[in-house]
């Protein structure tokens, strides 16, 4: 089977898109199937530590608006894939790539949406709605959907009720191994950590000005890089934190491991997910987690991590989450909790992807019969 994987950005760029479709790259072609990926990029990005076993990767130019990513050589490349491709995976479908997905009205195509819903401000909000007019035609024209999260499919159905087209949850993987067998900084004071792409809608300012009800004897460390990276950091300049909230900036996959392995307690305040990668990586660790209160939030809570996580609304003040850190980092050692793992994932993609070139069979196989009995 050869397939191709679109998505509008690809590691070393940051984010849960970009992990998953990496894992999944890597262990679909671990199973045998050739892999290609048809990415974006917004510099010439290549792997730090390249192998001979990785996917072929190709990358094209991308530029972030304030609503999707966009790649016109891209999304044109992908367009205009050939024929010896079996399936092309289109993945997010908040970029310009998403569009590849309309091929399926001449080829297979699995859709992963990665959905959010709407954008996360007024002028956002607003192309999404524009976007949506036509953007149904992306499920309609895939053979398959693959979501990662329950709370995934209920807000597609909701912004897209009636659709059809076969559907399937598959829930994000972890390197649970990889992540356990990393070492932690020494010496390092009681550690809250924030790992992921620093964007408005993560509300990493929220953490920040918790910082300021909390002993001094605690830090927050800041993993990653975004556009709200400078404000974050005048913020906490502003508050006086000092060296108390440390920016790292992005780091390397055995760097971010390290600090997994460090930190006592784990916090994403997002707004919208429609999974949540960092918070599996952290509780895989043994970190204790804090979580808002999303749909996505508490189904990975209820599915995955018990105990080790208490949710707090997302509309909670500086108090609130201050109160929330304490209780975590004093509620000791978190225990080791069942977290799925990549291969899975990708033994379940694969499944998708012969159930729908089962179907493209069946189906060229019956209009042959009904071209014959017409004749």
């Amino acid at each position: 089977m050869r397939v191709a994987l679109v998505t509008p950005a690809f590691p070393p760029s940051i984010g849960g898109v970009e992990d998953h479709v990496a894992q999944l790259a890597t262990h679909l072609s671990a199973t045998g199937i050739d892999v290609e990926v048809f990415s974006g990029s917004r510099r010439a990005e290549i792997p730090q530590t390249p192998h001979a076993r990785d996917p072929l990767v190709h990358r094209y130019r991308a530029w972030r608006t304030t609503a999707v990513s966009v790649s016109p050589r891209l999304l044109i490349r992908t367009m205009h894939l050939d024929k010896t491709f079996d399936i092309v995976h289109v993945h997010s479908y908040h970029a310009s790539s998403a569009l590849a997905a309309l091929t399926g009205l001449r080829r297979p195509v699995v859709f992963t949406p990665h959905f959010h819903g709407s954008g996360h401000t007024r002028s956002t909000s607003m192309l999404h709605t524009l976007y949506r007019k036509f953007s149904r035609a992306l499920f309609t024209s895939s053979a398959a959907v693959i979501c990662v999260s329950d709370a995934e499919l209920e807000l597609v159905h909701a912004y897209f009720p009636d659709l059809d087209t076969d559907t399937t949850v598959i829930p994000n993987g972890v390197d649970a191994t990889t992540v356990r067998a990393a070492v932690p900084y020494p010496d390092e004071s009681a550690t809250l950590l924030f790992h992921g792409r620093l964007e408005p809608y993560k509300r990493v300012d929220r953490i920040i000005e918790a910082m300021v009800e909390l002993p001094d004897t605690i830090q927050l460390v800041v993993v990653g890089d975004g556009s709200a990276r400078n404000a974050l950091a005048a913020n906490s300049a502003r508050l006086g934190l000092g060296d108390r909230v440390r920016f790292p900036g992005r780091l390397d996959t055995p760097g971010v491991h390290r600090w997994l392995k460090t930190a006592d307690v784990s916090i994403s305040l997002s707004e919208h997910e429609a999974f949540g990668i960092a918070p599996l990586e952290s509780a895989a660790a043994g970190s204790r987690i804090i979580l808002s209160d999303i749909p996505a939030h508490r189904e990975i809570v209820r599915r995955f991590l018990g105990a080790e996580a208490v949710l707090i609304p997302p509309t909670a003040g500086a108090t609130s989450i201050a109160r929330a850190i304490v209780r975590q980092l004093s509620a000791g050692l978190a225990d080791e909790v069942f977290l799925p793992e990549w291969t899975s994932v990708a033994a379940a993609t694969a499944d998708v992807y012969r159930r729908v070139l089962e179907r493209a069979v069946a189906g060229r196989s019956g209009e042959s019969r009904r071209g014959v009995s017409s004749d």
